[in-house]
């Protein structure tokens, strides 16, 4: 079975009303082919073409790339799917939440106003690298979203929200995040910011925002970019922050330990009171201020 709901009862309700939907066209298939004297088709092989309706739930059961089909306003929570495949596929208004997805492709889709609440995203790929374009995602709520192994190259998140998201082991190469990281709850700020795992991250550019306590630890974060930032007690412990963009940033009580650089432009940083380093970090410090070590 291609996915599975979390409510049986629910399940087999929508496993059933789908079978007998899909039995019903075949059998009226069969009578116009046999009519014809013209061979069997499947169900998949006169399914909805390009910009045709078709509802989330029946694309799930697809084995072939569902294509340019728009999605608005569908409930797919608590859903697990594995080996679905999207094209330039537009997602509307949908609802992922707690939804597990496995394996599967979403080329070069576009996701606007998508609820992605504690959704998890593992082994999918977001990027067309033939195309050299990314998914899009925007205004859509991540809070504690999870994307593991994940390829999200190019992908651009605007005004979005992504409380507590999490993104470990994945390829964002390119990424452009535009995102409130911090939970409102009426006048008062709930601290959670983003965290990035052993995640590549080059070129990637982090719009000016509040980052604060976020964590990017064991990432390659080189010539990437957090100019104008907020990057109060933020992690950046055993990453690849060579040439990464931190002019006007804020990194006070920051953890740079472990991390590797030649050179860090300190007079270009705001502030970094408090700033953590390591030991064997102090020669390359001293080296960017011009203050050589002697033997």
């Amino acid at each position: 079975m291609h996915w599975v709901k979390f409510s049986k009862e629910l399940q087999l309700a929508r496993l059933t009303s789908y079978i007998l939907s899909q039995a019903i066209a075949n059998v009226a298939v069969n009578c116009i082919l046999t009519a014809r004297e013209l061979s069997p088709l499947t169900l998949e092989s006169i399914g909805p073409r390009k910009g045709e309706l078709m509802l989330l739930e029946e694309a799930f059961f697809k084995t072939t790339f569902v294509e340019k089909v728009t999605f608005s306003d569908e409930d797919v929570s608590e859903f697990r799917a594995q080996g679905t495949k999207f094209r330039d596929c537009h997602f509307s208004g949908c609802d992922f939440r707690s939804a597990i997805l496995r394996d599967s492709e979403f080329v070069a889709c576009r996701f606007s106003n998508c609820d992605l609440r504690e959704v998890e995203f593992r082994g999918c790929n977001f990027s067309d690298s033939e195309r050299q374009k990314g998914s899009e995602w925007s205004y859509c709520n991540f809070g504690e979203a999870k994307f593991v192994s994940c390829n999200i190259t190019m992908n651009k998140i605007v005004k979005s929200q992504a409380f507590m998201l999490n993104v470990s082991d994945c390829s964002a190469v390119g990424l452009n995040f535009d995102a409130d990281v911090h939970r409102k709850i009426s006048k008062q700020t709930m601290f959670g910011g983003v965290i990035f795992r052993r995640t590549k991250l080059q070129y990637s550019i982090f719009l000016p925002a509040n980052y604060e306590e976020s964590v990017f630890e064991g990432c390659d974060l080189r010539d990437c970019s957090f100019a104008g930032s907020n990057l109060s007690r933020a992690n950046f412990r055993w990453s690849s922050i060579n040439n990464v963009d931190f002019s006007r940033a804020t990194l006070d009580n920051a953890s740079l330990a472990n991390a590797t650089f030649d050179e860090l432009d300190l007079a270009a940083i705001f502030s970094f009171k408090g700033m953590f380093v390591s030991r064997d970090q102090h020669e390359n410090l001293l080296s960017s201020i011009g203050i050589l070590t002697a033997d």
